[in-house]
């Protein structure tokens, strides 16, 4: 205990030295009621686009079989980016498509961020590192790994990037919360975790992603790509405006100004599925000043049952629920009893209209120190299919969470050590 409170004292006085803000959340803009969400989105950095409707993945198998159709049917490139990368039994016909792909001559380049081989999730005892793929001719960064000589800059090992994006042939694009591991598309049908991701034919969703893509990897790597070394076509296929938050190389886009806009503009109430929400003062106060103004603001919240992470939430929802007067429910157990796997799932709907989707949880690492991409999508149609979904697939294995029974998991189960590394880490 006593090691671990040193490392933390270290972790702190580290983070302390980044420039951070969240201020978003309380400034003018993001409450102004002579600007648009439109405007206000506009005015914190997103890029604005048209997407179609998705194909949507709520199950990690089979956006595992999906994936490797779509790497099989490439035939110009692959770009993929995921924050936890490796190779396990189920997921080997996956990297032996992207292989092949690699062999046959299709450019593929893949980031994986460099804390892939510090895994802690079950994927640990399964998982193969990726390093293989290079044999292939696959162009594989390992984005900041972590090693003895990065200690030189300390910050660069805070600093990670979480994006989940693919790219293929400048047509396909795909972004959400699913890793390339074992335990999010590998385990096994009803084993792997809640999560989404979605799949959209457009090639203005695809080129800027691609553009996303191409400004981090440069940022790492001394192999300097170009846009134009990736084919882009003409769209007219998008039926509805969105905003792509790239928190990242190449962008001033301000995930924290996406979603204070959002709370700031809400009309009636605000849906949200956040993983490990640990939110700091700015965040909690644009939260609460939407449910003062009358928004009904519902999280469906899981707790990850392993190791430490328990305990930082158990420790925090007193705080939540009284600092935001959210309301919350936690979604841990099944209508039988049985423990259900994580959701990892990222969703917010806001008045059945705006829907956010993408890499990021809602918490202060997400909004200050990762790499992360979110899309906001205006479509009541979307909204209205999510919806059915938490109504479907959440709402039956959540129950909600009363004050008293929070202070009592914080007496019992929660750990103030735990909340200050998820806090920073989590």
């Amino acid at each position: 205990m006593r090691r671990l409170g040193i490392l933390l004292s270290a972790f702190i006085l580290i983070l302390s030295s980044c420039a951070t803000t969240t201020d978003a959340y309380i400034s003018d803009i993001a409450w102004d009621d002579g600007l648009s969400q439109e405007e206000k989105l506009a005015a914190f950095g997103g890029e604005k686009t048209r997407v179609p409707m998705p194909d949507m993945f709520f199950d990690g198998t089979e956006w595992l079989h999906a994936l490797i159709e779509i790497i099989e049917d490439a035939d110009d490139y692959i770009l993929i980016s995921t924050f936890l990368g490796s190779s396990s039994e189920n997921l080997e016909p996956l990297y032996d498509a992207i292989r092949a792909k690699a062999e046959s001559g299709v450019d593929v380049y893949f980031i994986m961020d460099g804390t892939s081989s510090y895994d802690m999730t079950e994927t640990q005892y399964y998982m193969t590192p990726l390093y293989f793929l290079r044999d292939s001719g696959v162009h594989l960064l390992e984005y900041s790994p972590i090693s003895a000589m990065r200690l030189i800059n300390p910050i660069s090992l805070v600093i990670r990037d979480h994006r989940k994006l693919v790219v293929v042939d400048g047509r396909l694009a795909a972004i959400g919360g699913l890793n390339l591991n074992y335990i999010s598309m590998g385990a096994g049908e009803g084993k792997t975790q809640r999560d989404s991701m979605y799949l959209f034919d457009s090639p203005a969703l695809a080129e800027t992603l691609m553009h996303a893509f191409v400004d981090n990897w440069n940022a790492s790597s001394v192999e300097k790509l170009s846009y134009s070394d990736f084919a882009v076509y003409p769209d007219d296929s998008g039926l509805y405006d969105a905003y792509l938050f790239n928190r990242g190389p190449g962008s001033e886009a301000s995930i924290s100004g996406m979603f204070a806009s959002l709370f700031g503009s809400a009309e009636s109430h605000i849906l949200m599925l956040p993983y490990l929400p640990i939110l700091n003062d700015d965040m909690e106060k644009g939260v609460r000043q939407a449910v003062d103004r009358g928004i009904s603001v519902e999280m469906l919240i899981p707790v990850d049952l392993r190791g430490y992470a328990a305990g930082g939430m158990y420790h925090y929802l007193p705080e939540l629920i009284e600092s935001t007067g959210a309301d919350v429910s936690l979604t841990i157990w099944g209508e039988d009893g049985e423990l259900l796997p994580l959701m990892h799932e990222k969703l917010m709907i806001v008045d059945s209209r705006y829907v956010v989707i993408g890499s990021t949880n809602f918490n202060f690492r997400s909004m200050e120190l990762s790499h992360e991409l979110s899309l906001v999508i205006d479509s009541p149609e979307i909204a209205g299919l999510l919806e059915r979904h938490v109504d479907n697939d959440v709402r039956p294995v959540s129950f909600h969470l009363s004050l008293e029974e929070a202070e009592r998991l914080e007496r019992e189960e929660g750990s103030f050590l735990a909340y200050l590394f998820m806090y920073y880490g989590g």
